[in-house]
């Protein structure tokens, strides 16, 4: 009975312990911070999901070749606070984009307020939330 009482408390100390990289914030180290790309892309899809919303785009590269980008965004939440609705952009649209790419040359990236952009129909897009409340950390 006394060993037990004494595997239990172990037990679930190793438990709680493997399961807290679930509850970490993966953060931005994937992503080129240091490098921008700016280019028009063609929307194939705007993913709206947590826990990041999604901007799928088809852009040239350097060759000319066609390639399709995912680029991860703010939460649902937060892009509706800087005034972007699930529907706001819809294949087929033609946009300006400025984005991080990620440090594997893997055709993904991040946009971030501040230093992302998307222009849609000669308009720019806000990433700022309205209320005034600052960008959460990527």
């Amino acid at each position: 009975m006394n060993r037990n009482l004494c595997a239990f408390p172990l037990l679930a100390a190793a438990v709680i312990l493997s399961a807290a990289p679930v509850w970490a914030h993966h953060g931005a180290s994937a992503y080129d911070l240091q490098k921008t790309i700016t280019s028009k892309a063609t929307v194939t899809s705007l993913t709206w999901t947590n826990p990041h919303c999604l901007l799928n785009f088809d852009m040239k590269d350097e060759s000319g070749n066609v390639q399709n980008w995912h680029v991860e965004m703010y939460n649902p939440l937060y892009m509706e606070r800087a005034g972007w609705t699930k529907d706001i952009l819809k294949a087929g649209d033609e946009i300006t984009v400025t984005f991080h790419p990620t440090k594997n040359g893997t055709p993904n990236g991040l946009i971030r307020a501040g230093d992302g952009k998307v222009v849609f129909n000669g308009k720019q897009l806000s990433l700022d939330q309205q209320d005034g409340s600052d960008a959460p950390d990527q």
